[in-house]
């Protein structure tokens, strides 16, 4: 703003000389030469004050503090709450008009495992046999990590709580939800940016964080470019949670180039640029190929993407345009279930649930009031508007109903959110295809969050959290790793730095 002052300051005294020139007429040579001095004297003393404004202007922007956090997503906002509460001076950049990043979209479920409320509902699992099952999926899970992260899941959840998300919906043995359905992100944004104006957070929207600076190998600031210029926060320690780059069309035709085209729906900011700047001071990327797609994507007329991950969460079941399931339409693995979508003829499937569905979720119900949904009073009726052949969705609707009697998915093993028997007209359908949900690979770090180099050393002062951190966790729990990580980094950078 400073610059801006000097400048209109600057313009003042210049209409202040071209209205002492208009006054004095232009007749009298001598007067005429002594406005024309006083006006290159005035208009020098002007531009001396203008240049001084900007030395000043550029002195003061840069600054000094503990900590500076890039990126305003949940695991930016968590990491400040907690860092200024433990005595630290923070200051947060994000490069988007508000705060919230990608978790602003988190659609559904936090993923905990074994905390009281899923007790109480019988779908009680101990840790050791969740995190045995995750790396049976995929053996390059760090065990450490994901145990390290569910063992906090509960103490994440109560601090949530305590911030006002009712986080009290059990769904499955490693799923809580929002009691009345509703947008698990839009909670956790709502309740972290309030809680960021509490503890007094220094929050700076629309700066861009554009380079990490270094001094004798250590991480020493960033450079950021604001409304008001460009400056330098020099700072102990970096902090990147800027997300990943699914946003960026040309970073997934580099690094996932079987997704090229595809939709996202992640944040508009997360264009990889924390990989871009940590790449530069010799920082490890690590699986930067490793996407998770979203199987339930809907594309509305201006090409704006949405996830309707809820609906299946709440019971509907995936058909292509034969009117029949082809996949477990709630597997764990979505780029899997992804690829199958994509071997399916024609160029989308549907999701397919009842009213039942909607009544449970305040989210899906408010993705109906904006006209997402093809809806009719039969299966039969909501067939034709499909295109699909009626026989044979009543068909599969029949025989999964069958399944969620018994409990057992006979054709596809789902054993999660079969909540609903899809009998309860009217019945929805929504068109989908998959879209890039989120990019797992990135920034390589320990288990304390500290960036690793192409050496495997830790830089020093420079840290990773959240979606452009490679974790070793692939994306598999994104909210809670947000909180419980975040908070995790700050106890670590409170204790030892």
């Amino acid at each position: 703003m400073k610059r801006g002052k000097g400048i209109a300051a600057w313009l003042m005294v210049l209409a202040m000389v071209l209205m002492m020139t208009a006054c004095a007429g232009g007749t009298d040579e001598t007067a005429q030469g002594q406005t024309e001095t006083q006006a290159a004297e005035t208009t020098q003393a002007a531009e001396e004050t203008e240049a001084e404004t900007e030395t000043e202007a550029a002195a003061a922007a840069d600054e000094t503090v503990d900590v500076v956090i890039v990126g305003g997503g949940g695991a930016g906002m968590t990491t400040a709450i907690k860092l200024v509460e433990g005595g630290k001076d923070v200051i947060l950049v994000e490069k988007q008009g508000m705060l919230g990043g990608a978790t602003s979209l988190a659609a559904t479920y936090f993923v905990a495992v074994n905390t009281p409320v899923q007790q109480e509902a019988g779908m009680g699992m101990e840790i050791a046999d969740y995190v045995a099952e995750q790396v049976e999926a995929n053996p390059q899970t760090s065990a450490e990590n994901l145990t390290t992260l569910l063992e906090h899941s509960e103490e994440s959840r109560q601090w949530l709580l305590s911030l006002g998300v009712d986080l009290t919906r059990p769904m499955s043995y490693y799923q809580v939800g929002i009691g009345d359905g509703s947008s698990l992100g839009s909670a956790i944004v709502v309740a972290l940016a309030d809680e960021v104006e509490r503890a007094g957070v220094d929050y700076r929207l629309n700066t861009r964080a554009t380079e990490i600076v270094m001094e004798d190998g250590k991480a020493a600031g960033v450079k950021v470019e604001g409304p008001d210029g460009a400056y330098t926060i020099y700072a102990n320690d970096v902090v990147l949670a800027a997300g990943g780059y699914a946003a960026s069309p040309e970073m997934v035709a580099k690094y996932a180039p079987e997704w090229e085209g595809a939709a996202s729906t992640t944040a508009a900011g997360n264009v990889g640029d924390a990989f871009t700047m940590a790449e530069a001071v010799g920082a490890s990327l690590k699986d930067m190929d490793n996407v998770r797609m979203n199987p339930g994507v809907y594309v509305d007329d201006n090409g704006a993407a949405y996830s309707l991950s809820v609906a299946r969460a709440e019971g509907g079941i995936m058909v292509n345009m034969n009117g029949e399931r082809f996949c477990n339409d709630y597997a764990h693995d979505y780029t899997e279930m992804s690829r199958e979508i994509m071997a399916q003829e024609g160029d989308h499937v549907y999701i397919v649930f009842d009213q039942t569905s909607v009544d449970n979720s305040e989210r899906l119900a408010s993705f109906g009031e904006r006209g997402f949904f093809l809806q009719a009073d039969t299966l039969e009726e909501l067939a034709e508007q499909m295109g699909v052949p009626a026989e044979n969705l009543v068909a599969t609707v029949e025989r999964y109903q069958g399944f969620v009697d018994s409990g057992v998915d006979e054709d596809f093993g789902r054993d999660t959110a079969m909540g609903s028997r899809i009998d309860q007209a009217p019945y929805y359908a929504v068109r989908c295809l998959p879209g890039i949900q989120v990019t797992l690979g990135g920034i390589e770090v320990n288990g304390n969050m500290q960036v690793l180099d192409t050496e495997g050393a830790v830089m020093e002062g420079l840290y990773a959290v959240g979606e452009c951190a490679n974790d070793g966790l692939y994306g598999g729990a994104p909210t809670n790793i947000n909180v419980t990580f975040g908070t995790l980094l700050a106890e670590y950078i409170i204790e030892n730095r």
